[in-house]
């Protein structure tokens, strides 16, 4: 309980200067917002005081998280940027301080970025909320042919998720015709009370597709086990440290890492306990939530990793391979190529905490397996514009 006490303050340390020099700015370069601006600081920082029960799990602890949640995280995020912004423009102004004021100087990149966030807001909702795309992926692995898989991900299911959107997600997935729908991780947002939700929704799969899924690091915080007793004799086939074979294609499920920091040892990360009952003919794909499992994958040869949790940073230019995620972690979307093992980062079917993507909508991804090894360079995936 002390660690956690600690942490916390810490974190409120941390982020307190960017919240008062925020506010400070805000209402110094705009004046006649001034009400406004305390107003939402008041209000998007009041999900600090509910930090303390976030893992109560009861029905006043839910409603908190979603309701205070987003826009807590909207404003944190706001308040670094708008620091870092108002800092670069203090830097600017240098050479400018005897013919101006610094307030006049910054008062006009200020308007400009408030506006640019706010358009930015109403479009990033919308592309999280709305559109749904399918990522067509053309794979090459020796000795598969025809085969299509369909990849799914941090779909994070929660209390205002939408029943029917889960469904929408899972149609289209089916639509695809694959021969297994794989779910990367990340399908409940740490609180198992939400599974029963997730698992009605795929209703919409005929029977005859498999749908395979492995833990990511949400649900491993949260009660990753009462997640998995829930799971067990679903329609969704959990997959934890085990194997399951598909034609040829020994599909590997492999556990989360977060189980090594949160100190639960029966669900550590273990390959060669989901390659175990692989038959000496099928070719392994190893399905893990994090994309850290690549480098297991290539020690053991094994020619395709699919993953996920990256988000994309639910911001970037999906055609340029820019992310927000891409600036702090090495694999953060498509398709990648090292020797002989290939791995592909989905940037997420449904996002964490704000319902805001730019640039990069929810994303369905359609692996589709080739056999003949490509002589060029590493593909691009090409998207699927057709409506959905």
């Amino acid at each position: 309980m002390m660690r956690v006490v600690i942490i916390f303050a810490i974190v409120v340390a941390l982020f307190a200067p960017f919240n008062i020099v925020a506010v400070r700015l805000l209402t110094r370069l705009h004046p006649r917002r001034r009400r406004i601006v305390f107003a939402l600081a008041v209000i998007c920082n009041l999900m600090w005081l509910f930090f303390p029960t976030l893992n109560a799990r009861t029905d006043f602890s839910r409603i908190g998280r979603a309701i205070l949640g987003p826009p807590w995280f909207a404003w944190l995020s706001f308040v670094i940027v708008y620091s870092m912004l108002i800092a670069l423009a203090l830097v600017a102004w240098i050479p400018f301080r005897k013919r101006t004021t610094f307030d006049d100087f910054a008062r006009r990149p200020s308007r400009v970025f408030l506006w640019i966030v706010l358009i930015g807001s109403v479009v990033g909702v919308y592309q999280a909320l709305v559109p749904l795309r399918v990522e067509h992926v053309p794979v090459h692995v020796a000795g598969l042919a025809g085969k299509k898989l369909v990849l799914i991900a941090d779909l994070h299911t929660g209390l205002f998720t939408r029943r029917s959107r889960l469904e929408t997600i899972f149609r289209t997935a089916a639509a695809q015709n694959p021969d297994a729908i794989l779910l990367a991780g990340d399908l409940i947002d740490d609180d198992p009370y939400f599974t029963p939700k997730l698992i009605a929704s795929t209703k919409v799969v005929p029977p005859s597709i498999p749908i395979l899924a492995t833990l990511g690091n949400h649900e491993t915080y949260g009660a990753p086990f009462e997640h998995i007793a829930k799971m067990r004799g679903s329609r969704i086939r959990l997959l934890v440290n085990e194997g399951f074979a598909l034609g040829n294609i020994w599909i590997a499920g492999l556990s989360d890492y977060a189980a090594q920091q949160r100190d639960v040892p029966q669900l550590v990360p273990n390959l060669d306990a989901a390659l175990r009952g692989k038959p000496a003919d099928a070719i392994p794909v190893l399905v893990a939530h994090q994309p850290k499992a690549f480098a297991d994958a290539k020690k053991h040869a094994i020619p395709l990793t699919l993953a996920a949790h990256t988000h994309g940073g639910q911001c970037g230019i999906r055609p340029l391979h820019l992310t927000l995620a891409g600036v702090f972690v090495k694999y953060d979307m498509g398709l990648y190529r090292e020797g002989a093992s290939q791995l592909y980062v989905n940037t997420g079917t449904g996002y964490w905490l704000l319902p805001w993507r730019l640039g990069l909508s929810p994303e369905i991804t359609v692996i589709e397996l080739l056999p003949t090894p490509p002589t060029t360079a590493a593909a691009r995936p090409r998207p699927d514009r057709s409506p959905s």
